[in-house]
């Protein structure tokens, strides 16, 4: 049977003709809103995924769809210069598990907005969706093989930088912030041990525990590293939340490492100490 891990090297071999499409399913909920304000945002939901769902993120000829969800949570609207203003929450998930929540989003909206990719200044919505796009493709892409996602890192930083220096710059430090953590040096050992973890779980769906422990145990040894510099790194405690479920699947009754899981993720120490039995 093909291995995971020759897929892989297939996929970095022919990467540069191969395209990523997101493929996204958005939900918007416009909280208590009155009737006249959610009338004007009630083709938001469509627009995203249109504006998602319809670009071409790469040029390349093949396409490889990644399935992502958005939740959109409206809060309130306000005026400003001039502008209709939303105010509202954004969380955007993979299947794979990336996952991003945002809880100070601010933007301008009306009906017949234009959704354009090619807009030459910062737009705090399509650029807001790019951001976040850019960071699932990141992410995904890591998990193929090393530094694949860098240039979509590379893309966000362009637009975080970017809307710091626009009139809507609310939010954006911490964004930037954020993103930093993902592309930090001392992240360094987990990002590189993502396709490791993938062929792990694609050996335990195979029924291999035996090599599915040994390509899990090097993200051990990454994850290690990482603690060892930055123990509360935002962007590996979203890897546990993502994934301690398949841990705890890997190393079912191997109390030796789910204790080392323990320490390096005691929020999800239950899910550990259960996999002991």
């Amino acid at each position: 049977m093909k291995s995971f891990i020759f897929s892989l090297f297939i996929f970095c071999f022919i990467y540069n003709s191969q395209a990523q499409v997101l493929k996204a399913s958005v939900k918007v909920d416009y909280g208590y809103l009155p009737v006249e304000e959610v009338q004007k945002l009630e083709d938001l939901g469509a627009n995203i995924e249109d504006y998602i769902n319809n670009y071409a993120w790469t040029d390349d000829e093949y396409e490889t769809d990644i399935d992502i969800s958005i939740y959109i949570m409206i809060e309130t609207s306000f005026d400003k210069s001039h502008e209709k203003m939303y105010r509202g929450q954004f969380q955007i998930k993979s299947m794979s598990g990336e996952s991003f929540y945002d809880k100070d989003w601010e933007f301008p909206y009306q009906p017949g907005y234009l959704f354009d990719h090619s807009n030459a200044t910062f737009d705090p919505l399509t650029d807001f969706i790019d951001y976040y796009c850019d960071l699932v493709l990141g992410g995904e892409l890591d998990g193929y093989g090393l530094n694949l996602g860098l240039s979509y890192y590379d893309e966000a930083q362009n637009i975080a930088n970017l809307a710091s220096l626009s009139k809507y710059p609310k939010g954006w430090s911490n964004r930037l912030s954020d993103l930093q953590k993902i592309v930090d040096v001392r992240v360094r050992p987990l990002r590189e041990a993502k396709p490791d973890f993938f062929e792990a779980t694609y050996l335990l769906e195979e029924g291999k525990i035996n090599e599915a422990k040994v390509f899990a145990t090097k993200v051990l040894d990454a994850i290690e590293k990482v603690v060892s510099e930055q123990p509360n790194n935002k962007y590996l405690k979203n890897f546990f939340d993502a994934h301690h479920v398949d841990f705890g699947k890997i190393f079912q009754g191997d109390a030796e490492a789910l204790n080392r899981l323990i320490r390096y993720d005691n929020y999800h120490r239950e899910t550990y100490r259960k996999a002991m039995d």
